[in-house]
């Protein structure tokens, strides 16, 4: 007897053959998932489930990951629009993140985790400060997470070497595979204009020594290829490479401002790139060349950002921006066809996080992070399968994370019927706006959001 079977829904599996099954089932014992199938053949031994989940008219589709999140800044979305990269820095992230406290960090990962359950994002990658109370916040909702610190030791940020070493091996020593397993650790060298050379290098040491992954922002803006090349007469991507830091276990956010000998590169090092289209739009950084990318062979996943510069969590709304901008940047449409889009959302996010293995498809074996999405809904209609199955591109340009109608992590069902299990939303959202006035006060923000 399996401990939850969902049947009757289109079963999107993500897996190596990209099969779509129709009045599909999948029945799911201790957290993975143990068959799947037809519905009219379901195996007796799952027909007495202990819970049984109807998903007549839904698609079932893996989980959803965010492959490059900074939850605390959940809470500012919305105060800092119009501003370039640089410019938010000095405003907004530097005295916000300067005044955060712990229990800020916590209230704030909890909202965000709360709006990631509700639009069907079951695991994320998130890099800031406080990172043991996002860790908290992620065992108490739930979540799938992998973590690591936002290493610096330059720049506005107050931090040391020393501390932010500690920091971020502190975080891999007390989470890495805690909360069930569901919580993994990652060094965080934050980006090369905030962390030096040193600290590059005790990253990459301590990933070796910790058997872990590195997490990095790169060439997300042209002022950081300028830096580099003014100081080391190379790209960001050369520097770091010729350093050894660059490898199989990075995940490499952003890569706007790369030339072609840099995605070779990337290519060569087997580096993972999480492409940020919404932030990197509205912040003026540029489009990556992602459709060049997968076209030479790297793994490109997909990330929200911050909510700062992008307002919403929501992947599904970040995969229909992927493949719309990357079709005008080129003048030619289906570059980054809704397919491409839901793997850089699903598999190949789960390949940049190490846990492909686990997550990221439909799969017997693998663990139960599913989700289903209701599908009869006037913007969702018609569904047709002749001539041609427009399922997929529902799922991309019309479909938002409000219309997923459940959320399964590990075989744990987080969310149902749109209401959450593992948190009291009401609670967390009072939490975070008490929270958000607390920092702005505390911080000076507050007297600048009132003369703006």
């Amino acid at each position: 007897m399996s401990d939850l079977l969902i049947k009757d829904g289109t079963i999107v599996t993500m897996d190596p053959k990209r099969r779509i099954l129709k009045d599909g089932y999948v029945a799911i014992e201790k957290g993975r998932i143990v068959d799947l199938g037809r519905s009219g053949r379901i195996k007796a031994e799952y027909k007495s489930a202990e819970e049984v989940i109807d998903a007549s008219g839904k698609a079932v589709l893996p989980g959803l990951i965010s492959g490059h999140t900074h939850a605390a800044l959940t809470l500012i979305r919305g105060l800092a629009d119009g501003m370039r990269l640089d410019e938010l820095a000095r405003k907004w992230l530097w005295p916000f993140e300067s005044s955060l406290r712990p229990e800020d960090s916590y209230a704030a990962a909890q909202l965000a985790c709360l709006e990631m359950m509700k639009a069907g994002v079951t695991c994320f990658a998130d890099m800031h400060f406080n990172m043991g109370e996002v860790a908290r916040a992620v065992q108490d909702s739930g979540l799938r997470a992998s973590l690591s610190f936002a290493m610096m030791d330059q720049g506005d940020i107050p931090l040391t070497f020393e501390e932010a070493v500690r920091q971020n091996e502190d975080l891999v020593e007390e989470w890495h595979q805690k909360a069930e397993g569901r919580i993994t650790c990652m060094f965080g060298p934050c980006t090369v204009r905030v962390a030096s050379a040193e600290l590059f290098l005790k990253a990459r040491r301590l990933a070796g020594k910790h058997k872990v992954g590195i997490h990095l922002h790169l060439s997300e803006v042209e002022e950081d290829v300028k830096l580099i090349q003014d100081r080391f007469k190379k790209s960001p991507v050369k520097h770091l490479y010729d350093m050894g830091i660059l490898g199989s276990d990075v995940l490499a956010a952003h890569c706007v401002w790369l030339n072609d000998e840099d995605m070779r590169i990337l290519e060569r090092a087997k580096v993972n790139v999480v492409h940020n289209p919404t932030s990197n739009v509205k912040t003026s950084a540029g489009i990556a060349r992602v459709a060049d990318m997968i076209a030479l062979g790297i793994n490109v996943g997909l990330g929200v950002d911050a909510a700062v510069c992008n307002n919403t969590l929501d992947m599904f709304w970040e995969m229909r921006v992927a493949s719309l901008i990357q079709g005008m940047s080129q003048m030619r449409p289906g570059q980054l066809p809704p397919e491409t889009a839901l793997e850089m959302a699903t598999i190949n996010n789960a390949k940049a996080l190490g846990i492909e293995n686990e997550v990221g498809s439909i799969e017997v074996g693998k663990k139960a992070d599913l989700i289903l999405v209701e599908l009869k809904q006037p913007h969702l209609t018609p569904l047709v399968e002749r001539p041609k199955l427009n399922l997929l591109s529902h799922l991309v340009y019309a479909v938002s994370g409000r219309d997923v109608d459940t959320t399964i992590i590990d075989g744990r069902v987080v969310m149902h019927h749109r209401n959450v299990l593992t948190v009291d939303e009401a609670e967390v959202l009072r939490k975070a706006e008490e929270t958000l006035y607390k920092v702005l006060d505390r911080s000076g923000l507050a007297t600048q959001t009132k003369s703006e």
